[in-house]
């Protein structure tokens, strides 16, 4: 990515899977443009949502910002280590980042610059979250491409910070200014909201997957959990943890491990544990990872997972294959990995090729359970 005179050399995380996709966008760009023609000392930066560490880069190699105290803002521990790996890539100091997590209460700052929230929920609750920090003097600029700027994303920003204006469109992408106007929203986040079939109370962060709903491949296959003895279970990719949750229950002597790369999604997971089972939290652990890729390896009997098929805005399979190879990895000989996935995804050739074979254990019009098993 060149900027000004000069150039970074960025790329998105974990390369072997992405060599082929840029580690920035033109929403980026603009914003780096925008932070760029400051005039104004900013002692304190906050950025928020940088995809793949682009943002921080770019702000850590810009002289006019030497000497600034710089928040770096993300759910996300893919976008955590794509920003470590590209800022050793461009020989840049880690040191002068603050990494805080989604979960944390917003720092004051003077240049705030924001790439857009995917879900419309954790915008809203990152929008409502600026109005503590925001005053006369901030500068707050977010960046989208166009395609990501419903009717909706404006209705939002007008709602929770006054007036909004624009940038002019480039590259198919523009940016939004926020304007201090003393808006003082309700947090409706976390929600509480329950499932009465298993007698759950629930408490969901914004920036989790089906966030309030039950999900209807979740639902699927909790009607399928083998009836079995365990002694290590794996919610991978656990989303507000309704698997985990359920193998608390059916497993009285197994200690659960809850996986996701979302802060918001571990600290739903939490909260839901502690709500129905606090007494159960002993034998839950909550650990933020791609994948499992930092998990020991021979340790389960049990993985249960329900894979997403896209990275950020970018529709991909290399998520599950992963998840699925870190499953054999973390698998006891004799373990069993269970998939709930859409049956157009066609995970069958992957688990074969992986585990030497599979099976259907159910299937609906739209759902297939396959399981497994580590030989």
């Amino acid at each position: 990515m060149q900027l000004n005179s000069h150039s970074l050399n960025l790329s998105r995380y974990p390369q072997e899977h992405s060599q082929d996709l840029r580690a920035w966008s033109a929403a980026d760009e603009l914003l780096l443009d925008y932070a760029n023609q400051q005039n104004a000392i900013a002692h304190h930066i906050l950025i928020i949502n940088d995809e793949f560490g682009a943002l921080a880069c770019g702000v850590l190699a810009m002289p006019q910002f030497a000497h600034s105290q710089i928040t770096w803002l993300s759910d996300s521990f893919v976008a955590q280590q794509a920003l470590k790996q590209n800022l050793a890539a461009n020989q840049l100091d880690p040191q002068r980042l603050n990494i805080v997590s989604s979960t944390s209460e917003l720092p004051a700052a003077e240049l705030i610059l924001m790439r857009l929230a995917k879900s419309l929920n954790y915008l809203e609750y990152q929008l409502i979250s600026l109005q503590s920090i925001l005053n006369e003097s901030s500068k707050f600029a977010c960046g989208a491409m166009l395609k990501s700027l419903p009717k909706s994303v404006f209705s939002l920003f007008e709602q929770h910070l006054g007036n909004v204006t624009t940038s002019l469109a480039k590259k198919k992408a523009r940016l939004l200014f926020g304007h201090y106007q003393q808006k003082h929203s309700a947090m409706p986040y976390p929600k509480c909201w329950q499932i009465a079939e298993y007698q759950w109370q629930l408490k969901d962060h914004a920036n989790v997957f089906c966030f309030g709903k039950f999900d209807i491949g979740t639902r699927f296959m909790l009607q399928h959990l083998p009836a079995k003895d365990v002694e290590t279970v794996i919610d991978l990719g656990c989303g507000n943890g309704l698997l985990g949750l359920r193998a608390l229950e059916l497993y009285p002597n197994a200690h659960v491990q809850f996986c996701d790369e979302s802060a918001m999604a571990l600290a739903s997971a939490q909260n839901n544990v502690s709500l129905n089972h606090p007494e159960q939290l002993a034998r839950c652990r909550f650990s933020q990872d791609n994948g499992l890729q930092h998990q020991e390896s021979d340790s389960a009997d049990l993985i249960l997972c329900n894979p997403p098929f896209h990275q950020q805005n970018t529709i991909s399979s290399h998520i599950a294959q992963q998840m699925f190879r870190d499953a054999k990895r973390c698998l006891r000989s004799g373990g069993q990995l269970l998939v709930v996935a859409n049956r157009h995804l066609g995970y069958h050739p992957l688990l074969k090729s992986l585990f030497g074979g599979y099976k259907l254990l159910a299937s609906n019009s739209k759902f297939v359970i396959l399981s497994s098993t580590k030989r």
